[in-house]
C-alpha cells in the first residue's frame, strides 16, 4: 500500500474532490496543485524544497481514478509506481474519446486529516535496514551498528529495538555520525552486540517527512534536507517491510525553526 486515508481528528467525513491531471498518476500517490506550467489541476507531489517546504504542502492523496484510461499496474522493475492509474494525454483524439485524465483526491486538511504512509528506504518496496549492533553499550545511549545510516537532520529521528533486552522500546535520536546514533534518554537495558535495531528519520510528535519523486511512501532513511512539516500520531517499526506512520500535515514553520 502507498499513502491511504486514515481518518479525521474532528470526526468528519473525508473531503473528496475531482481534478484533471498534469501527468500520469497512481492511486496512493500524494497530489499537489498543478503548479508546473499550468498543465492541469493536479500533479504528483514534489519533494519539498527549501523555498517551498512548510508553506506549500500536498493537496491530499489519490484515492480513485475517474476517467476511462484506468489501468492496473503491478510493481514495475526499477520504479515505485503500481496500482490503478490515470494516463495523462494531450492528444485531441484521446480527449475526444475518453476525456482528460481525472482522479479523485481525498484532501489532506492540515491538522485534521490523518494519512497513513509506508516507511521505506528511498523507494517504495525497499524495507528500512535492520541493523545489527556492533559494539555493546552498557549505558544504553549509543546505538553502534554495522552499516552507516543517514545523518538525520536537526536531531530528528527514531531508534527502535527489535531484538534483545530493549525489544519494543523506541527512543529519539540526538545525532548520527556514520554508524553511531547517540541517544539522550537511554534505553533501559544494555544495548548488546548482536541486537537488532531499526533507525528512521521521522519521530512521534512534531517532525518532518521526505518523500521520493514517486510520492507513494515516506523515505525513512534520509537526512531530510527537504521535507514537509507534519505531526506524527503513530509510528510503527515492528516488522520488516511493514513499517508505517500515521500523520497530519502541519500548517506552520518546519522543525528547523522550532
Amino acid at each position: 500500500m502507498a499513502f491511504t486515508y486514515a481518518g479525521s481528528l474532528n470526526g468528519g467525513a473525508p473531503v473528496v474532490r475531482e481534478f484533471t491531471i498534469g501527468e500520469t498518476m497512481y492511486t496512493g500517490q500524494l497530489a499537489q496543485a498543478g503548479i508546473t506550467g499550468g498543465l492541469a489541476q493536479v500533479q504528483i507531489a514534489d519533494a519539498a524544497t527549501d523555498l517551498r517546504e512548510d508553506d506549500t504542502f500536498p493537496l491530499g492523496v489519490v484515492t480513485g481514478i475517474v476517467d476511462d484510461s484506468r489501468a492496473f499496474t503491478t510493481s514495475l522493475a526499477g520504479t515505485a509506481r503500481y496500482g490503478d492509474s490515470s494516463t495523462y494525454s494531450t492528444s485531441q483524439s484521446v480527449i475526444k474519446t475518453q476525456g482528460p485524465g481525472r482522479v479523485q483526491v481525498t484532501l489532506a486538511i492540515p491538522g485534521i486529516t490523518l494519512l497513513r504512509a509506508p516507511l521505506f528506504n528511498g523507494a517504495w518496496g525497499t524495507p528500512l535496514a535492520e541493523n545489527t549492533i556492533l559494539t555493546t553499550n552498557a549505558a544504553g545511549t549509543s546505538v553502534i551498528v554495522t552499516s552507516a545510516t543517514a545523518d538525520f537532520a536537526d536531531k530528528y529521528g527514531t531508534a527502535y529495538c527489535r531484538t534483545g533486552a530493549n525489544k519494543g522500546v523506541y527512543r529519539n535520536i540526538s545525532s548520527v555520525v556514520t554508524t553511531t546514533s547517540t541517544i539522550t534518554i537511554p534505553f533501559p537495558y544494555t544495548i548488546t552486540s548482536g541486537d537488532k535495531f531499526v533507525l528512521c528519520g521521522p519521530m512521534l510528535g512534531y517532525t518532518g517527512i521526505q518523500i521520493p519523486a514517486s510520492a507513494d511512501c515516506v523515505d525513512g532513511n534520509t537526512n531530510m534536507a527537504d521535507y514537509y512539516a507534519v505531526f506524527c500520531h503513530e509510528l510503527n517499526l515492528e516488522n520488516a517491510g511493514e513499517e508505517y506512520m500515521v500523520f497530519s500535515f502541519w500548517s506552520g514553520t518546519g522543525p528547523e525553526a522550532a
